[in-house]
């Protein structure tokens, strides 16, 4: 059975690589993706993840613009890995499709709310959109299967300075989220540095005629980052598509419960802790701290393997 799940993006290069993924993988079903500012200003959002669908071949799926700002902040833009554009540069055609009338989160809840099943929203972005979701409209929680969070940063890492970006951009709304009654699971920034895809893999999806393929191959070689492996060129980072990898292959990761809690506060404000307490002691059995799975490793080999595999897929 297809597993149903929801999108909230902030399109740049690794988010468009995890639409293109979840678009062909047998055991997914996109209803929809929410569009929030993060990597690129929330028009820019919206239009590149119109023309990652179409350069999918991809059918009818509602796209809507939600948050343009952070629940309290203002916006701190972060998108220089991405390009000007959020898509490093690479030239797609301009997309007919239409983006859904409603704001993202009364598209999230009426897609939520009408499937037969239990959906699974996999938030790949500033919180924003799915925090109001919560608060707003607290019904979903009992609707949701799960909540996959790309967000977070392991002890020593950090993509601003501080903390990871998606939960730095808006700390309060991340922290709604891991709060929350639904099953969180936790990607954060110590995988997403890990699992890369090999440059002959790289080349070839660059080569190949299907414009899914030859997207997935300009993205991954705008995300090349130098290789410590021996007669290797260079590796393409997978970044936020890791998680989806995560979702359709959780056996191939590590996952344990963890207390965590967002610092909302200070010189750290963003940083997402982890109790080391609990490791050593055990769970108090009044503590405070929200529990949710945190993945701590997983086998990048396979991983990237299983990504590779679902991007041939298109060439079918």
């Amino acid at each position: 059975m297809q597993k149903r799940i929801v999108l909230d993006v902030d399109t740049g290069t690794d988010d468009a690589l995890a639409i293109l993924y979840a678009l062909r993988h047998k055991n997914l079903d996109v209803i929809g993706i929410s569009c929030v500012a993060g990597n690129a200003t929330l028009d820019q959002v919206v239009i590149n993840t119109c023309k990652v669908l179409d350069a999918a071949g991809a059918g009818d799926i509602p796209i809507a613009a939600g948050a343009t700002e952070p629940l309290i902040e203002r916006a701190r833009r972060q998108g220089a890995s991405h390009g000007s554009d959020g898509l490093g540069g690479i030239q797609l055609p301009e997309s007919v499709r239409k983006r859904s009338p409603l704001h993202a989160v009364e598209l999230l809840r009426q897609l939520i709310m009408i499937s037969a099943e239990p959906v699974t929203v996999v938030t790949l972005a500033p919180k924003t959109n799915v925090a109001l979701l919560l608060t707003r409209y607290p019904e979903v929680a009992g609707r949701l299967e799960q909540i996959i969070f790309m967000g977070g940063a392991a002890d020593g890492e950090a993509s601003t300075g501080v903390a990871e970006f998606n939960v730095w951009q808006d700390p309060e709304a991340a922290s709604i989220v891991i709060e929350s009654p639904v099953p969180v699971t936790m990607y954060g920034l110590d995988l997403f540095h890990r699992l890369v895809v090999d440059h002959t893999d790289i080349n070839r999806f660059r080569a190949n005629d299907h414009p899914a393929m030859r997207l997935a191959g300009e993205l991954l070689y705008r995300r090349r980052v130098s290789s410590d492996r021996p007669n290797s060129e260079y590796v393409g980072l997978l970044g936020d598509a890791g998680a989806m990898v995560l979702l359709t292959n959780p056996e191939l990761f590590i996952t344990r419960e963890r207390p965590v809690r967002v610092n909302l506060e200070g010189i750290g404000r963003g940083r997402v802790m982890i109790n080391r307490a609990f490791e050593a002691a055990g769970r108090p059995q009044h503590d405070p701290w929200p529990l949710l799975a945190k993945v701590l490793d997983l086998d990048v080999a396979k991983a990237a393997s299983a990504f590779v595999e679902t991007i041939d897929g298109y060439a079918a």
